[in-house]
């Protein structure tokens, strides 16, 4: 019914190619993809609490 999506193919990059720039915005990049990560963890974490917290009281 549901096709799994197929994981992203990473094309290796040849690091000697890149310029300044382009390794900076990589960075920037990067960064924003753990950012939204940390974000999704700490909500899932805080799922977590309040689903403990409720089985706790009941």
């Amino acid at each position: 019914m549901f096709e799994e999506e197929e994981p992203k193919k990473h094309k290796s990059i040849d690091q000697d190619d890149l310029s300044v720039k382009e390794i900076e915005e990589m960075i920037i990049g990067h960064q924003q993809e753990i950012d939204n990560l940390k974000l999704l963890l700490k909500k899932k974490l805080q799922k977590l609490e309040l689903a403990q917290d409720f089985f706790k009281k009941t």
